[in-house]
């Protein structure tokens, strides 16, 4: 098995100065030898470039620049890595000190597969683990029918996957990660490595408590429409399509939009009549509503 491939991980950073030190430490714990580090100040207004700046010393790549956003900015780092293979790591999460060695075997074992993605933990702003999240093994039905994103924090990638899909689409908000996955699904297998070998930060700046202007929350949709614009398999893309718009509901109720999310949850049943019967879908939409008020709950009696 080779050791030496070159691995590259990208961070961009927009106001995380708070989280950035620790984000960048876990990189540089890695008992993996040949990893590339590029962190990308993506325009911020806090202290996050001169945190990322102490770091140069310890062979990081420190990159600014104007703010464009995070998929502007991972395409940048990307384009610029040097590794076989690729990663992304948020500036408010870490990786435990194996995962890139672990990674690497994993992608090393299994030529076939373009993917690979792990277990990871939650963890809250003073970095406390909350709970283990266990990814689901890897289903394309899954991925792209159900719109199940298994990878999630920790994921790493085969150059080419960077190379064929062009990165992520600068055009998306919301889910320019799972546009991204549904693109890199079309060229080989995802592989789950059942290990816990990330945490996903949970604090009142993260994703888990912003509200999303409407137009992010019915984001899912167009992605979906478009994976599925070439009308080959019509019943899986009603499907998806449906799926879609429940969680569009979810986004909506999530961000204080009930009526919104009462019509797309219309929407998607009239698509798929048997919906209306998922009790799991329910809970979705009524999750996304009690979402904020849980998590904001939980951090503070952790």
């Amino acid at each position: 098995m080779q050791q030496d491939l070159l691995v590259t991980i990208v961070t961009p950073a927009y106001n995380q100065a708070g989280y950035l030190a620790a984000t960048i430490e876990s990189v540089l714990a890695q008992d993996y030898p040949h990893i590339e580090y590029i962190v990308i100040d993506d325009g911020s207004s806090d202290d996050s470039l001169d945190v990322a700046l102490r770091y140069v010393d310890r062979g990081v790549t420190v990159l600014t620049q104007s703010n464009s956003g995070q998929a502007a900015t991972l395409n940048r780092g990307w384009a610029a890595a040097k590794g076989q293979v690729l990663a992304y790591l948020s500036s408010d999460d870490c990786l435990c000190p194996n995962a890139v060695s672990s990674m690497v075997a994993a992608l090393q074992a299994r030529p076939d597969a373009s993917v690979a993605y792990c277990d990871f933990w939650l963890i809250d702003a003073a970095g406390r683990r909350l709970r283990e999240v266990r990814a689901e093994e890897f289903s394309a039905q899954r991925l792209c029918v159900d719109l199940v994103c298994q990878p999630g924090p920790g994921a790493f990638f085969r150059r080419a996957v960077f190379d064929h899909t062009g990165g992520w689409n600068p055009a998306l908000r919301q889910v320019p990660d799972f546009d991204f996955w549904l693109r890199a699904v079309r060229l080989g297998d995802f592989l789950r490595v059942p290990q816990s070998l990330a945490e996903y930060r949970i604090h009142e700046g993260s994703a888990s408590f912003r509200v999303m202007p409407a137009a992010r929350a019915e984001e899912i949709l167009r992605v979906v429409e478009a994976y599925w614009s070439d009308g080959h398999d019509g019943q899986r893309a009603l499907s998806a399509l449906a799926r879609a718009g429940a969680l569009a509901a979810k986004n909506h109720a999530q961000s204080g939009r009930p009526l919104r999310a009462l019509q797309c949850f219309a929407k998607a049943v009239s698509l798929r009549p048997s919906m209306a019967l998922e009790s799991g879908v329910w809970r979705q939409v009524v999750v996304g509503m009690l979402r904020r008020a849980y998590y904001k709950l939980k951090l503070r009696s952790a």
